[in-house]
C-alpha cells in the first residue's frame, strides 16, 4: 500500500488498472522485465514491455504510456538515445522517463539529464523504491495531462468568445449604420428655419453615433490585438490636433466640467495610428471626466522633449 496518495488517483486496485497508470518497461534482459512487471502489477499498474530501443519507440507511438522505465545499457540503440528521441518529439516529450542503470558515475547521470531523463533508478532495484518513484511520476503525468486538457478547453472557450464578439459586432453595425444614414438625411434637410437648439441637439446625436461606431471598432480591435493581427495605419500627426479631436467627441460629457488643454506652442509630431491613439486619448479623458465631481477640473497637457512626445491627463 502506498501512503498519502491523492483521493482522485488510485494505484492499488486491480479493478482500476486503466486509471492507475500505464507503465512501459524497456530492458533487454527478460528477468529484469519480469521482476519490475510483477512489482508494479501488484500495485494496480498496467504494464507493457519492450526488449530494445526500436521496439520501445514503436510501442510509445502506438500507445503512449504514462511512465517509461528505460534501461540504459542495451544492444544497438542505448537508453540515452531512446530518451533523446522521445524528448525531442513534442508528442512524447511530456512522458516521464525513469532511467534504470548500474552506472553510478556522475558523468553518466549528467549524460542522462542531458538526454532528458526525469529520474534515475540504480541497479539492483529495490521494489519499495521503484513503487514510490513510479507513484510520483504517474501522479506528475496525470497532473500534466489535466493541465493540458484545461488549456485546450480554455482555447476552445476563447474561440467561442471571439466568434460571439464578431457576431455581436456584426449585429451592432447594422442598426448603427441605419441611424447614421438617417442622420445624414436629416442633415441635408436643414435650412434657415432650423432653430439653433435643434442644430445643437442634432450635432450631439451625430457625435454620440460616431462614438458608438468607434466603440464597435474597439471591440473588433481587442480580438485582433489578442491574435497579434492588429493592422496599424502609421503616419505622422500633430498630437495637439489629435487631443482636440478626441476631446470634441466627448460631447455633453465634458460640458459640466472644466476641461483645460495645455498645448505646446508648436506642433508635437508623433508617428502613430491616428484612430488608435485617438481612442486612447478619448478613454483617458473620458475616465477622468466621469470620476471628477461636477464643476471639477480635468487638465490635458501635450508636450515633448528630445526623446519623445507625451500626453498627460490629470483630474
Amino acid at each position: 500500500m502506498i501512503q498519502n496518495k491523492p483521493d482522485n488517483l488510485t494505484f492499488t486496485s486491480k479493478k482500476t488498472n486503466e486509471h492507475s497508470g500505464h507503465i512501459l518497461i524497456v530492458d533487454d534482459e527478460k528477468k529484469n522485465r519480469i521482476f519490475m512487471k510483477d512489482v508494479l502489477e501488484v500495485k494496480g499498474y498496467r504494464v507493457s514491455e519492450a526488449e530494445d530501443g526500436e521496439q520501445a519507440l514503436h510501442k510509445v507511438i502506438k500507445e503512449p504510456p504514462d511512465v517509461i522505465l528505460l534501461d540504459v545499457m542495451m544492444p544497438g540503440m542505448d537508453g540515452f538515445e531512446v530518451c533523446r528521441r522521445l524528448k525531442k518529439d513534442p508528442k512524447t516529450a511530456s512522458i516521464p522517463i525513469l532511467m534504470v542503470t548500474a552506472l553510478s558515475e556522475r558523468s553518466d547521470r549528467i549524460k542522462g539529464i542531458q538526454a532528458g531523463a526525469n529520474d534515475f533508478l540504480l541497479k539492483p532495484i529495490d521494489h519499495h523504491e521503484i513503487v514510490l518513484r513510479i507513484h510520483n511520476a504517474v501522479y506528475a503525468k496525470h497532473l500534466f495531462d489535466q493541465l493540458q486538457e484545461d488549456y485546450n478547453r480554455l482555447k476552445e472557450l476563447e474561440s467561442l468568445r471571439d466568434n460571439l464578439t464578431h457576431m455581436i459586432i456584426h449585429d451592432l453595425r447594422q442598426p448603427i449604420t441605419v441611424i447614421s444614414g438617417y442622420l445624414q438625411l436629416l442633415k441635408l434637410q436643414e435650412d434657415d428655419s432650423t432653430i439653433e437648439i435643434e442644430r445643437k441637439i442634432f450635432g450631439q446625436i451625430s457625435k454620440a453615433v460616431n462614438m458608438l461606431i468607434k466603440m464597435v471598432e474597439s471591440l473588433l480591435d481587442v480580438t485582433r490585438l489578442e491574435r497579434g493581427k492588429m493592422p496599424l495605419n502609421l503616419s505622422h500627426y500633430d498630437l495637439n490636433e489629435l487631443v482636440k479631436e478626441a476631446v470634441a467627441t466627448l460631447g455633453p460629457l465634458k460640458d459640466k466640467h472644466n476641461v483645460h488643454s495645455n498645448f505646446s506652442g508648436h506642433p508635437v509630431p508623433a508617428f502613430c495610428d491616428k484612430d488608435l491613439i485617438g481612442r486612447v486619448i478619448t478613454n483617458l479623458v473620458g475616465n477622468a471626466v466621469k470620476h471628477t465631481p461636477e464643476g471639477g477640473e480635468v487638465t490635458i497637457t501635450v508636450e515633448s522633449d528630445e526623446l519623445q512626445p507625451r500626453i498627460a491627463v490629470s483630474d
